[in-house]
């Protein structure tokens, strides 16, 4: 007959999950926000270009 030892409780690791994905969720919305942000700075700065230009060809007529 062989002697098992007792089953001890496994460690709780709940808060380092949790911890770990709040991080890694504060990443992924900080990428979003400057990608969308990278893309709101392109597109107003198109816009002002178009603007100036169009500015440009009212001064010249």
């Amino acid at each position: 007959m062989s002697h098992r030892p007792p089953i001890n409780a496994v460690e709780d690791y709940t808060d380092a999950f949790l911890t770990t994905l709040g991080v890694f969720l504060f990443m992924v919305f900080w990428m979003i926000a400057a990608a969308l942000g990278y893309l709101w700075v392109a597109i107003t700065a198109y816009g002002i270009d178009l603007c100036f230009k169009w500015i440009g060809r009212l001064r010249r007529s």
